[in-house]
């Protein structure tokens, strides 16, 4: 007689795969993954965000500066600032599958609410340059002096992108579809990044030596409010699904939450040291802090507060999340 474990397996001979295809199968149920540039490694941190931890490092291109991720959560876009690569990560492999020369030291990256264009702010060559997604390949250019980071309206017709030409810095308005830029609003500071509010009603950005956030009307092209913060406030967001704006800010380490409505600081998260960009998750719940300074990232709860650290590389410094987990290819 068999142990009555022994039987049941001998009647199903078949179990032992079916054990296998489970412990695989949860092996890879993971949670979206965030991608995080590590900017003096030249490396790529994979996360798995549900069980909190790196995955995979991905190779890149010298000085990962801009990122971008396709709605669909299958492609990562990194520009190498200390290169002239754009590189493309397949999310399924999380291997780069292809390389795009765009030009001298490429910064940030934004891709139109269709994916169908890319923009690459190409800062050593004072241009950006548009990338159809569907060929990988640079399709236009457009003159914009020392052209930092940009960003686009979420009906994908509009763009500022952020001009840090020494004295005559400022915000370009760029018309997607003429490729062209329309106007240039002029600034007295260096201005570091900008971004739209999910719903495209207000315009975010912030400036160096500048402690907080500016208010853009974009209809107007007028500054129409600010958000008090702390010293050296650099990424702002108004992420869809989140009763909070956020906004790293560098000197005191935290991500401040304000209030959209008033433009008033809500509360302050603290975070790690010298933190750097932020992105938000497909709910808007959570916020993933990329800290230059302490070589970590923090994850953030924005209902409660509540943070975790993940260790990545050395100098962390753009982030992007998938939408929804996707499919991890695996070799047989």
């Amino acid at each position: 007689m068999f142990p009555r474990s022994q039987y049941f397996l001998r009647q199903i001979p078949c179990a032992g795969a079916i054990l296998a295809t489970l412990v695989a199968t949860l092996a890879f149920a993971a949670g979206p993954k965030a991608y995080v540039g590590n900017f003096k490694d030249n490396t790529v941190s994979v996360i798995d965000t549900g069980a909190g931890a790196v995955v995979a490092t991905v190779a890149v291109a010298a000085g990962p500066h801009g990122m971008a991720i396709t709605q669909d959560g299958r492609t990562v876009y990194v520009s190498g600032d200390g290169s002239s690569s754009l590189d493309v990560i397949d999310t399924a492999t999380d291997k780069v599958v292809k390389t795009i020369n765009v030009g001298k030291a490429p910064n940030g990256v934004a891709l139109t609410p269709d994916n169908r264009l890319l923009l690459v702010t190409v800062f050593g060559e004072n241009r950006v340059a548009f990338i159809d997604t569907s060929t990988q390949t640079v399709v236009a250019t457009m003159a914009v002096p020392n052209p930092h980071t940009v960003a686009i309206s979420p009906d994908g017709k509009l763009a500022y992108v952020t001009v840090q030409e020494p004295g005559h810095f400022g915000l370009a308005l760029v018309d997607v579809a003429t490729r062209s830029v329309v106007r240039t609003l002029p600034l007295e500071k260096t201005p570091r990044d900008g971004e739209f509010g999910y719903d495209g009603k207000m315009f975010y950005f912030t400036q160096a030596g500048v402690s907080s956030v500016q208010v853009l009307d974009p209809a107007s092209d007028k500054i129409v409010g600010e958000v008090p913060t702390g010293v050296s406030p650099h990424f702002v967001s108004y992420p869809r699904g989140s009763a909070f704006g956020i906004v790293v800010v560098q000197g005191p380490g935290e991500l401040l939450l304000f209030d959209p409505a008033t433009n008033k600081p809500a509360r302050s998260v603290a975070v790690g040291k010298q933190p750097h960009w932020a992105t938000a998750s497909s709910d808007g719940k959570t916020a993933y802090v990329t800290n230059e300074g302490s070589n970590d990232m923090t994850v953030v709860d924005l209902t409660s507060g509540q943070t975790k650290s993940i260790a990545v590389g050395n100098a962390p410094r753009k982030v992007v999340v998938q939408r929804t987990a996707t499919t991890t290819k695996t070799g047989s």
